[in-house]
């Protein structure tokens, strides 16, 4: 069960349609919509809401739906069969929750329903409304810190066996500590709690009751090194990031699970082998997301040349994160092809959050690749 951060259900993250409330979890679940999802899946018809993951897998990526099918799918003790053919409410196992959009980065190619500083960009900067199409007021992302979705949470949290949280940026809603020591002890057992995470805050207090947990997977995300990635996660230092996984990797605590989330778009394409070799020192694995939107930070918009180049020089490649360098290789043959007007657009977009921010992307991308 996913809820998004306008509080809307669905059965993931990157599911399209969303079409009822939180409090409505009855209705969904036993709509007529949803009812057409678990039919197909089971009939082993492509439902279009899915798309994203066929897409992924047919690039030879990781999907949401492989990655659920070797994870929370081996640890639940319902028959998933006798559950799509009579559906039942109390046998969720795993719920990932959008807290909202409160967050303390501007990312490039993120949007204000999931952060709450390039909301409060936009009002000041009238300029870049036309960059988002949705008109956004920051009241409409309030909604988890009212009493009737703590009361939802306590109501359907405790069946859990698998609880993920992300926002924007969820180590720094002020409740989340509070949220985690009211799980029982010996349901925190038998629960793995997964936060999606900038890294730009480290607490103490919490990573010390992860302890209590089955096991806690920590997917950070990051775009490059350096300036790369601090232009593109807007408002965050590669040193604290730097710091901050060091901090997780001294603690040696057994049951966390750490990995990198990397965009693979455009602007940050140069930076991915540096970003490879400082992870693979750390033996942590890299994991790829292709953009959604927007449009002009795919691939296509970098010259042949620059996608060439990457291949040529991860050719002989045989490191801790082959995985990754092979899905990054595979996109970068199918995009092969530079688009012009992607490339146009893409300019034009950094062009519009450079003249508010007072950056410049020349300054980070190198010249050869979005030459226009």
């Amino acid at each position: 069960m996913f809820v998004d951060s306008n509080g809307k259900l669905a059965p993931c993250c990157i599911f399209k349609n969303k079409t009822h409330h939180y409090n409505q979890i009855d209705k969904y679940f036993k709509s007529d919509h949803i009812s057409k999802v678990r039919e197909d899946l089971l009939n082993g018809v492509k439902n279009h809401n899915c798309d994203r993951c066929w897409k992924d897998e047919e690039n030879n990526g990781d999907s949401m739906r492989l990655i659920f099918n070797r994870t929370m799918a081996l640890h639940g003790d319902v028959d998933i069969l006798k559950q799509v053919k009579d559906p039942k409410i109390s046998n969720i196992k795993s719920f990932e929750l959008t807290l909202g959009n409160l967050c303390n980065l501007k990312c490039v190619m993120c949007t204000p329903s999931l952060s709450s500083q390039l909301l409060a960009e936009v009002d000041l900067n009238p300029a870049l409304e036309k960059r988002y199409k949705n008109k956004y007021k920051q009241k409409d992302f309030d909604w988890p810190n009212s009493e009737d979705f703590v009361a939802w949470c306590d109501r359907y949290l405790p069946q859990a066996i698998h609880i993920k949280f992300t926002g924007g940026e969820p180590f720094i809603i002020p409740w989340i500590n509070d949220a985690i020591e009211a799980i029982p002890d010996t349901r925190k057992a038998n629960c793995v709690l997964h936060f999606t995470t900038n890294l730009t805050k480290f607490n103490d207090k919490l990573f010390n009751s992860f302890k209590k947990f089955k096991e806690v997977w920590l997917s950070v995300s990051v775009e490059g090194t350096h300036e790369t990635h601090e232009y593109l996660r807007y408002g965050h230092s590669w040193n604290t990031l730097s710091n901050n996984l060091k901090k997780i990797i001294d603690k040696n605590i057994k049951n966390i699970i750490l990995k990198i989330n990397h965009v693979v778009q455009a602007p940050s394409y140069h930076s991915i082998l540096d970003m490879t070799k400082f992870f693979d020192a750390l033996k942590i694995d890299i994991y790829p997301i292709l953009p959604k939107t927007p449009e002009c930070y795919s691939l296509s918009s970098l010259t042949e040349e620059a996608k060439k180049d990457f291949l040529v020089k991860t050719n002989e490649y045989n490191g801790h994160n082959l995985n990754f360098i092979k899905f990054v290789r595979s996109v970068s043959q199918k995009y092969m092809q530079q688009e012009k007007t992607l490339a146009q657009a893409c300019v034009k977009d950094l062009t519009m959050l450079d003249t508010v921010r007072g950056n410049d992307y020349k300054k980070v991308i190198p010249a050869g690749n979005l030459n226009i």
